[in-house]
């Protein structure tokens, strides 16, 4: 696949991404590889590369014959999800706190410094890419390949929702200065601290976004409704 190619399956997956978590495309929606193309003014080959992204995500189930479909994924499989990567990242807090490295420590100060900024703007982009750099940093300065394996598998349910909470308002502040007591907690290697700052920090995105969720569902109705 060119480069191209691949550039355009990344924005037709994020674009299917936010319609299906703003329940735009609900549970059971096909997904027509002939009409998204047609949408998108592309060709069939970054369609399906961005819908083989989704099914890794567990937003979109491959059904084969019957095509790709918007998965059944409930607001408690969600919450549950949060709640199994919340309680892994705890745990990678907690040995990166004994672990990380000076120069680990130093690139994640460095990137909270850049979602700080992005957040004073509102630039939630950035913010995004900043705040995924800032957790692999602490993930990685676990230096638990076990635990990194599992969190990889884990959060490719949860990082569609955590991105999209970023709009609320005050969350990105928040996410910073939470980022801040955590950082204090590394550097100190304050492994308990770091593990109840870091579980308690993802937690709260899974509990924003279920309102979120919530919210959207009633906007939805209502506009049916009218």
């Amino acid at each position: 696949m060119s480069s191209t190619d691949k550039r355009k399956a990344k924005l037709i997956a994020t674009e299917i991404e936010a319609r299906i978590i703003k329940r735009e495309l609900k549970p059971g929606d096909r997904l027509l590889e002939r009409l998204l193309a047609e949408e998108f003014g592309v060709s069939r080959t970054p369609v399906r590369e961005a819908i083989r992204q989704l099914v890794e995500t567990r937003l979109v189930t491959d059904n084969g014959r019957r095509g790709a479909l918007v998965a059944h994924l409930s607001i408690s499989e969600l919450l549950d999800a949060f709640l199994v990567v919340a309680e892994l990242e705890g745990l990678a807090a907690r040995q990166a706190a004994k672990r990380m490295r000076e120069e680990q420590i130093v690139k994640a100060f460095d990137a909270n410094a850049l979602c700080q900024q992005a957040a004073a703007v509102k630039d939630t982009e950035t913010f995004n890419a900043m705040n995924m750099v800032f957790h692999n940093l602490v993930i990685e300065g676990s230096h638990n390949t076990m635990l990194q394996g599992q969190l990889n598998t884990a959060r490719t349910i949860t990082f569609p929702y955590r991105h999209y909470v970023s709009s609320l308002p005050g969350y990105m502040t928040q996410s910073v200065d939470e980022h801040d007591a955590l950082l204090k907690a590394l550097s100190n290697s304050e492994s308990d601290t770091a593990y109840q700052l870091m579980r308690d920090h993802v937690r709260l995105q899974g509990e924003q976004i279920e309102d979120v969720i919530h919210h959207l569902e009633r906007r939805n109705s209502s506009t049916v409704e009218q």
